[in-house]
């Protein structure tokens, strides 16, 4: 074997060696793509999951209250004020109001971004790794590439494009990314749409938090008169003042779920 064959056979180890290398990279970050891919996706449901829990809880709480109300009209119609069925309102009320205020958002969010941060920790050693692999894998397999060094396509001009253009995207579609103003439109639409659904949800919020503190007050009204018409009756007392607790106590939990609403934006005056 001359010096003129010794190089060339050198030069096309080389060149085969560039390409491998350069497919097991194209690999390792094709997985890695698909690892965040698949960790958006998990974040997605389960921020879906966690707004669907909240929202069957808002629902359950809503629900709950137009009970209290059917309720309190029955005892209006009556003219009775029993002080220990206002008592027993007077818990449920407190408790639809802090099923209402509960939220799990934010730790499904948390614990979705930690799965992320840890797939895309352990997809990203696959790409310093596959290199070095990929270089290994086809040792053996270099003497015949060197042997017969491959032919040139008949056309390279017309064989170029269709490597290259597997994965391509659409003309249009990557047009339309890549149009600034048509981007700036869409998130503009985006951040109109965001608004009014958080719009819409606050105005529910206030409606909830109004009824519940119109409930309590009702509440409380009735038994304070239920004190006065137990003032001959210790026992009818005891239940009474217990009503009043009851309800004061309701009021307290309608104000923290405010609070809580109110860091989204609900104003605490309902």
């Amino acid at each position: 074997m001359n010096v003129s064959s010794a190089t060339s056979m050198t030069s096309v180890l080389a060149e085969g060696r560039v390409q491998r290398e350069k497919q097991a990279q194209e690999r390792a970050e094709a997985r890695l793509r698909d690892a965040r891919s698949a960790v958006e996706t998990l974040k997605q449901r389960n921020t879906a999951a966690a707004k669907d829990g909240q929202e069957q809880r808002k629902a359950a709480a809503k629900q709950k209250i137009e009970q209290i109300k059917a309720r309190i009209r029955m005892l209006q119609m009556s003219g009775s004020a029993d002080p220990k069925l206002l008592a027993q309102l007077a818990k449920e009320l407190k408790s639809a109001v802090k099923m209402y205020g509960g939220s799990g958002g934010a730790s499904a969010e948390i614990g979705g971004a930690d799965v992320g941060s840890s797939a895309a920790s352990n997809a990203a050693p696959a790409a310093g790794a596959d290199p070095s692999v990929g270089a290994t894998e086809t040792a053996s397999t270099e003497t015949p590439i060197a042997a017969e060094p491959p032919a040139p396509p008949a056309n390279e001009d017309a064989a170029a494009p269709k490597g290259e253009g597997e994965g391509e995207k659409n003309p249009e579609t990557t047009k339309s990314e890549d149009n600034p103003y048509r981007r700036m439109a869409a998130e503009a639409q985006a951040r109109v749409a965001e608004q009014s659904r958080r719009g819409a949800a606050q105005q529910e919020d206030r409606d909830f938090l109004s009824d519940a503190r119109n409930l309590a007050s009702q509440i409380k009204s009735m038994a304070k008169r239920a004190q006065h018409q137990a003032e001959t009756d210790p026992a009818l007392r005891q239940h009474a003042d217990q009503a009043e607790q009851a309800a004061t106590e309701a009021v307290r939990a309608i104000e923290s779920a405010g609070r809580d609403l109110g860091a989204a934006g609900v104003s605490l005056t309902v």
